[in-house]
């Protein structure tokens, strides 16, 4: 009797539980839309479940999602938006924040080996690839979206998915994508060939699968083959164009491998860099005269300088004291490309070794950013990447204490008003007044204060206004310093001085004299916030 009770009450648990379940199911929003609404209804019934339920469950779980759609579709073309865009925004959108690896993965596995007919319906849509490979990029463990990226591979799509990291996880992918670059290679003349090549050599060095001993090897392989290739070429009598080796990546590949030892594709060996730098010193160093006839005067001295850089940085353990090879660095520095080599390596010196940690005294400034800075004032042309380099170091976290941290980035800014020295301007100014915001004030103004003391007028109408930007955020600040009286003056300067109207972007109008466009500009344009600043100022302190 006991047992029967206990089997009976064990199979009106399992009735009500199948209820409850099927009930969730029911008042799922838009749950009577379901294709299996019909079937779930039956079940539901055949269980025990009550008609009116279904009556009062049904009609409130109603939301009207796809009518709803069909009404922002219809807003959409009154806008002239493409309704069908919308609606593959929205649901992709709603697709990243709710995707759920886990579950997919174990309806997966119970579909078994087949592939699921809903991916292969998708793999064949271009919108539905593009959310395959940003949902792989996010899930990258996920073992559906991996099958869909192998399947997407085996339907020929292999140059659309060259760009997914995750595909190249694969070895069968990766081998469709590289097989898919070579079959391109293989149709390229040899301008094209010398234009594509290194970046499949980047994309191979830089890949998953490139970090395997085999991958890296052939990265390798197909780079010293390009190298002896050109080395054979430019050293004979008849040397192409040197256009074809002034390609910018090209050279940071080459200089980055050879002087920087952090980089990915591993040092050159010593029976090959001979060959790297020869190719280097010709691309840098000879002239194409108008006749098509080549000076190759310059290249074996450039070549000397390259090679006493890399003898002088070889013999020194990155992150320790630059002093006794001073001389030799200055020296590099005459020779562009061997100063563009020098900064590739003390990027890496202060990045990513203790080098500042070991060696800045608050007193003294750094010499790598004594060196930066003799780079921009030899090479104009080389400003661009010197400023790069000193935001880099700007924004690097370091482990000192606060106050030898401040020190630090004041000398970086320091560097960076010696560029707007050398016409270099607003480019820093741009990026400063950008930063201030999230920047220590005490930073912003001394920024603010080196820089008005070394400027003079006539001032662009920019300058003007990215400075008075900088000082209306600061004022309080600037009235409690001796700064005060700098920013009084530039004021009183630029009131009573026109000011120069940058003729690039604002030109005169014909026949208008510059100075009368320039006092129009002023008075309409600067004068009222200059004016703002003056009475900010005049306030009594906070």
């Amino acid at each position: 009797m006991s047992t029967k009770n206990a089997t009976g009450a064990s199979g009106q648990a399992g009735s009500n539980s199948n209820l409850d379940s099927l009930m969730k199911s029911l008042q799922a929003p838009d749950s009577i839309l379901e294709p299996t609404i019909v079937d779930t209804i039956g079940i539901f019934l055949n269980s025990g479940g009550s008609p009116l339920q279904l009556v009062n469950t049904l009609p409130s779980s109603y939301v009207g999602v796809p009518e709803m759609c069909n009404l922002m579709s219809g807003w959409a073309r009154e806008f002239d938006i493409d309704p069908v865009e919308v609606m593959q925004e929205a649901l992709k959108e709603q697709l990243m924040d709710r995707f759920d690896p886990e579950s997919v993965d174990k309806q997966f596995m119970m579909s078994g080996s087949e592939t699921p007919h809903f991916l292969k319906t998708m793999i064949q849509h271009p919108f539905w690839r593009s959310v395959i490979y940003e949902l792989s990029e996010k899930h990258q463990k996920c073992q559906l979206l991996n099958y869909a990226i192998q399947s997407i591979s085996d339907a020929g799509y292999q140059g659309e998915i060259a760009s997914v990291a995750t595909a190249s996880t694969f070895v069968k992918v990766f081998s469709g994508v590289l097989l898919d670059s070579l079959d391109k290679l293989r149709e390229e003349d040899d301008v094209g060939l010398l234009d594509r090549l290194p970046d499949l050599v980047c994309n191979l060095r830089n890949s998953t699968v490139a970090d395997s001993f085999p991958w890296r090897r052939y990265a390798d392989e197909t780079m010293l083959f390009k190298t002896y290739q050109l080395h054979r070429a430019y050293s004979s009598n008849d040397p192409p164009s040197a256009y074809f080796l002034r390609d910018p990546d090209f050279f940071e590949i080459m200089l980055s491998s050879i002087f920087v030892p952090s980089f990915k594709g591993g040092i050159v060996k010593q029976d090959h860099k001979d060959k790297y730098l020869w190719l280097m010193a010709y691309a840098a160093g000879v002239h194409e005269n108008d006749d098509m006839t080549t000076d190759t005067t310059e290249v074996q001295q450039t070549y000397e300088a390259l090679n006493l850089l890399d003898d002088t940085l070889s013999k020194r353990t990155a992150g320790t004291d630059l002093t006794p090879i001073l001389h030799n660095l200055l020296i590099a520095i005459e020779t562009p490309v061997a100063s563009m080599a020098l900064m590739y390596w003390i990027k890496f010196v202060i990045m990513e070794t203790s080098y500042i940690e070991s060696y800045f005294r608050s007193h003294e400034v750094p010499v790598p950013l004594l060196l930066i800075e003799e780079m921009a004032y030899k090479h104009s042309l080389q400003q661009t990447a010197v400023f790069a380099t000193l935001v880099d170091f700007f924004e690097a976290p370091l482990e000192l204490n606060p106050e030898i941290m401040m020190t630090y980035r004041k000398s970086i800014l320091d560097r960076m008003i010696y560029l707007m020295q050398l016409n270099y301007v607003m480019p820093v100014l741009d990026y400063i007044r950008m930063r201030a915001s999230k920047m220590d004030q005490s930073l912003s103004m001394h920024f603010v204060k080196r820089v008005l003391e070394l400027v003079h007028g006539p001032y662009s109408r920019k300058f003007v206004e990215g400075i008075g930007q900088m000082i209306q955020e600061i004022v309080e600040v600037i009235k409690k310093t001796d700064a005060e009286t700098v920013v009084r003056t530039w004021i009183d300067e630029v009131v009573s001085q026109p000011i120069e109207i940058d003729i690039q972007t604002t030109p005169p109008a014909p026949g208008a004299s510059a100075t009368q466009e320039v006092s129009s500009s002023l008075t309409e344009a600067g004068l009222s916030a200059i004016q703002d600043l003056k009475r900010r100022l005049d306030e009594p302190r906070k």
